[in-house]
């Protein structure tokens, strides 16, 4: 997905991957490790 202002600027993009990182620094951060994530995507 790629995120543009109303002028058609580049703002971002996500992807499957950048999801994955998302998640793996959400899991860090409370504590269970960022390979948790690790589980949902074998």
């Amino acid at each position: 997905m790629y995120y543009v202002d109303p002028y058609d600027k580049h703002l971002g993009y996500e992807d499957v991957f950048t999801k994955i990182d998302m998640c793996g620094a959400h899991f860090e951060n409370v504590g269970l490790g960022a390979d948790f994530v690790q589980q949902f995507i074998r």
